[in-house]
C-alpha cells in the first residue's frame, strides 16, 4: 500500500525592494533547517506570472508540516528570509490526497 505524504502550500509576495535572486537565497537559507524536522521530506520554490513565490512542503502528516511552523520560526535562517516578505502577502494552505485515492 502507498503511504501519501501532505503538501504544504505557502504563497507570498517580496517586499518592493527584493531582488528574485535575494529571494532565491533567503529561501535556500532555510533548507538546512528543515531537513533536521521531523517529517521533511522536500521543498520546491517557483514564482507566478502575478509576482507571487509559491513554496512546497512536502510532509510525512499534516501534524509534523503544521509543527514546523513554531519550530522555524526562532530560527535565524527563517528570520532572514521573513525580513523579506511582505507579511499581508503570506497564505499557507494543507493539501492531501483523498482518502479514496
Amino acid at each position: 500500500m502507498m503511504r501519501h505524504h501532505v503538501v504544504e502550500l505557502v504563497r507570498w509576495k517580496a517586499k518592493p525592494t527584493v531582488s528574485d535572486a535575494r529571494m532565491v537565497l533567503a529561501v535556500d537559507g532555510i533548507l538546512p533547517d528543515l531537513e533536521m524536522l521531523p517529517g521533511f521530506i522536500s521543498q520546491r520554490l517557483y514564482k507566478d506570472d502575478e509576482g507571487f513565490w509559491v513554496d512546497l512542503y512536502h510532509w510525512e502528516t499534516h501534524e509534523q508540516g503544521v509543527a514546523s511552523n513554531d519550530l522555524m520560526a526562532p530560527r535565524p535562517s527563517f528570520q532572514a528570509l521573513m525580513e523579506l516578505i511582505d507579511p499581508t502577502s503570506v497564505s499557507i494552505e494543507f493539501l492531501s490526497l483523498p482518502e479514496s485515492a
